[in-house]
């Protein structure tokens, strides 16, 4: 920079000058040189933009068949319905799944509501543990089980078959494995979707537990209208949903 008055930063013996082509090449520089400037630790970023008057959205994935990716539905509105013929997102030859079967809702704190809409067939949670209580449904693999309590040392697992009757199966305290038949189990359902050791069974004064160690995991039937603050999956007959809010 010819006339500037500005001298060159001194360069070690033998090594190449480097090309300057720009101001802000020069300025790069004098900074890695620390040419008597004072080095300051830099400064945390911003964080990334988001709408503060608008309203957060949500991500709802609806994964497909034995994959952990499928269609994505942003929810921009205060409210989604799931039906096999009605509703905003509709999956038509689920017959496991009724008409109008649940609803998404946006709750005035943030929060999202998922509410079973009186399907014939429930909606399941995944959870990784769970109380148990009289009548509590569970879903195992493919398989829907009743929970029924007889004391804090025995109880039963009844199948839910989609017809007929379904097999009982004894839970005894203080802890009941569940698994696929034929991996020596104290429970074994007939279901090439459960893991060889999928779930455990606790029973104790406080009540019966159960708890999953399967890779399909553990889902419970909905009793209530339940709140979704985090990353949620849900099923609405055999189809999977992975919610995403994006609120912070």
């Amino acid at each position: 920079m010819a006339g500037s008055g500005q001298q060159p930063a001194s360069v070690p013996h033998g090594e190449e000058a480097p090309r300057i082509e720009s101001f802000d090449d020069w300025a790069h520089l004098l900074r890695g040189t620390g040419s008597g400037e004072h080095h300051r630790a830099p400064a945390a970023e911003a964080r990334p933009f988001r709408p503060l008057l608008r309203r957060p959205m949500a991500l709802l994935h609806v994964v497909d068949d034995g994959r952990e990716h499928g269609e994505i539905i942003r929810l921009r509105g205060d409210r989604l319905v799931i039906g096999r013929c009605d509703g905003d997102l509709v999956i038509p030859h689920d017959i496991s799944m009724s008409p109008k079967h649940a609803a998404i809702d946006r709750l005035d704190d943030g929060a999202w509501l998922l509410s079973d809409l009186g399907s014939s067939g429930g909606t399941f949670v995944r959870v990784t543990s769970a109380r148990l209580r009289d009548g509590t449904t569970i879903r195992i693999g493919a398989t829907v089980l009743r929970f029924q309590t007889v004391d804090v040392t025995e109880s039963w697992l009844v199948e839910v078959p989609a017809t007929g009757l379904g097999r009982r199966h004894e839970c005894h305290g203080p802890a009941t494995t569940v698994g696929r038949e034929g991996c020596g189990c104290g429970i074994e359902l007939r279901d090439p979707f459960v893991s060889p050791v999928h779930a455990e069974l606790h029973g104790s004064a406080r009540g019966w537990r159960i708890d999953n160690s399967g890779t399909n995991g553990l889902w419970v039937r909905l009793d209530g209208p339940v709140r979704m603050t985090a990353p949620s999956q849900f099923l609405c007959g055999e189809q999977r949903f992975v919610f995403e809010p994006l609120a912070e």
